[in-house]
């Protein structure tokens, strides 16, 4: 699972949201999870920016093994609530039907 970090130079809360990133991500490298920040002015910056449809920064994808984009959080993220995307990604929780049902 790979997570890109969509930034800009001129974006106030682009600074925030990596420090976010940055310290949550190594937490889960044992299951794979890499992170690579993305500047939307540079050339790879521009191709991604349109391959994905980023329309604001900074904006968190999270993508599969196969490069798929499985979650999108636009703006700076709380931990917990990062933590949850990219555990619910791995599979390491259940949503709250399943946690109900019994899945």
């Amino acid at each position: 699972m790979k997570i890109l970090l969509f930034v800009s130079s001129h974006c106030s809360h682009c600074p925030s949201a990596e420090r976010i990133v940055k310290k949550i991500v190594p937490e889960y490298s044992s299951y794979g999870v890499t992170f690579e920040k993305i500047r939307i002015k540079t050339k790879r910056g521009k191709e991604l920016s349109s391959k994905f449809n980023i329309m604001a920064t900074p904006t968190i994808l999270i993508l599969n093994e196969s490069g798929d984009e499985t979650k999108r959080i636009v703006g700076t993220p709380g931990e917990n609530s990062l933590r949850r995307g990219i555990e619910k990604e791995l599979g390491l929780r259940k949503s709250f039907f399943d946690r109900i049902f019994g899945r």
